[in-house]
């Protein structure tokens, strides 16, 4: 198992690489390179709704024939059944709901965007395919959880697969290099790939690079590999749980929020994410994504001083496993799966090498999750709703060597739809858990250290509180607290 996910995480930090030869290393900086000549792709909304469906009965014949699962054995009984029943909230697990159902997605939003339609042509077809999985391709019930994470989550995922796969185009390239960039266009975005190949421009020679979306967006890349600390049931003398592990970071960091151009939903956008090796943790135990919809830069009376106003989409994922006296436990569990709201940046220069920057976000949570105390039904044991969350962040820069980061976020889900745990036969797929409240509270201290460009030093030490109030049980409070020391490399 652990050399499993040793090669996972290795295998997604290669697939990044063809991205290297594009990379700007100041992400603050706007490139002023002549662009490449871009390609044009004609809108085709039939292709793109057959790359769907062709998408669905893929993944359906896999999961009949070669996996044998029952949700796949369907027949016109089971779709009837299914139109007759409505949306209800199905007992999956947590990775699966709430991170596999978004990458789903958005390979039903890539079918669409490398057929020539944008990011708001494209949203449907994200809606529309998970439709038809929910109400046809499965024999249980059309899960409304699924649907949300499924169409709103995937617009995320699937908008940076795609302008990062349009990275890696280069039509002018053969031979080995050719496949190469292919393969990894393929793991990326697998449905630009399918498309690609289908169409016949995957093997195509162009005197251009072929790129859809400008090549000039500055890029910043980054992976860091170093040893974990977690402390567990701090609030317990007897019991705490220290956990050692080996851990991989990668962070993306794609365009300029202060850029004026930025004129297109995730013109600017970040994702990190963080797995672990040689542990029980899961393999990947977080997901942080932003991406800006739209903005407004704000005109200051001083020139070193940028404020940008924008609407952005947030997907953030934890996931933790703890293990106390050979009883499983887990210390945090969320999910923002489908969020949007508005947020503030701010930078400014106060001495020629120091710089401040600072950015607050407030949103709805749509869907999320959280971690439950009580509810365990099938694979679930844990709690969906909606409700909001608050982050804010502060940066200071030294002489574009050092940086140190204060990073607050706050989560608050309400499960609205729970069930009364006095009346056990009532409970079944109508509920999103254990009625309640679910706060997790995450704030971390960073120390970054650039040495010579592309070595990276870090140190980070970060505290976890859950607090969960329920109607029929009473508060959970847990606390969790982590150090990371790390060495990367800058790209």
């Amino acid at each position: 198992m652990h050399y499993h996910k040793t090669t996972i995480l290795l295998f997604i930090c290669f697939i990044f690489s063809p991205l290297h030869a594009q990379i700007n290393f100041n992400s603050d900086s706007i490139s002023k390179t002549v662009n490449d000549s871009l390609l044009t792709v004609p809108k085709n909304r039939l292709n793109s709704a057959e790359l769907i469906f062709a998408t669905n009965i893929g993944v359906w014949s896999f999961d009949r024939y070669i996996m044998n699962e029952k949700f796949a054995r369907i027949n016109w009984n089971t779709i009837n059944d299914n139109f007759k029943t409505g949306f209800v909230w199905d007992n999956d697990m947590f990775v699966t709901n709430l991170f596999a159902h978004p990458y789903h997605g958005g390979l039903y939003f890539n079918a669409a965007r490398s057929n020539g339609l944008n990011f708001w042509q494209s949203a449907p077809f994200a809606a529309g395919g998970s439709l038809m999985w929910e109400f046809f391709m499965e024999n249980e019930y059309p899960a409304i959880n699924d649907f949300l994470a499924t169409s709103i989550g995937g617009i995320c995922l699937g908008e940076m697969t795609y302008r990062l796969s349009d990275r890696i185009i280069d039509d002018r390239s053969v031979g080995f290099e050719r496949f190469r960039r292919e393969a990894l266009l393929t793991i990326l975005s697998p449905a630009r790939g399918l498309n690609r190949i289908i169409s016949g421009k995957a093997w195509e020679h162009r005197t251009t690079k072929g790129n859809s979306i400008s090549t000039t967006t500055p890029i910043t890349l980054y992976s860091a590999i170093g040893h974990r600390i977690i402390g567990d049931n701090l609030q317990s003398k007897n019991k705490q749980d220290i956990s050692n592990m080996v851990f991989v970071d990668l962070g993306l960091y794609y365009g300029n929020p202060y850029d004026p151009d930025n004129e297109k939903p995730y013109d600017f956008f970040v994702i990190k994410i963080g797995g672990n090796l040689f542990s029980k943790q899961p393999i990947i135990s977080r997901v942080n994504a932003l991406g800006i919809i739209f903005s407004k830069d704000i005109t200051l009376r001083k020139p070193n001083q940028l404020l940008t106003l924008g609407f952005f989409q947030h997907f953030n994922y934890y996931q933790s496993q703890a293990e106390v006296n050979n009883v499983s436990l887990s210390p945090y569990k969320l999910s923002e799966a489908a969020s949007f709201g508005p947020g503030l940046l701010y930078k400014i220069k106060l001495r020629r090498p120091v710089t401040f920057s600072a950015s607050t976000y407030l949103s709805a949570i749509l869907l999320g999750g959280s971690q439950t105390d009580h509810y365990n039904v099938e694979n679930r044991d844990y709690n969906m709703g909606s409700g909001f969350s608050f982050k804010t962040n502060f940066e200071l820069e030294f002489k574009n060597k050092a940086r140190l980061n204060l990073n607050s976020e706050d989560y608050r889900i309400y499960s609205w739809i729970g069930y009364d745990p006095n009346k056990p036969d009532i409970i079944h797929t109508s509920v999103q858990g254990d009625k309640g409240i679910a706060n997790l509270s995450v704030t971390s201290l960073i120390f970054n250290y650039i040495i010579r460009k592309h070595v990276l030093f870090g140190i980070e030490t970060s505290y976890y509180y859950r607090k969960s109030i329920y109607k029929y049980y009473p508060d959970i409070k847990h606390k969790v607290a982590e150090n990371k020391f790390s060495v990367g490399y800058i790209f």
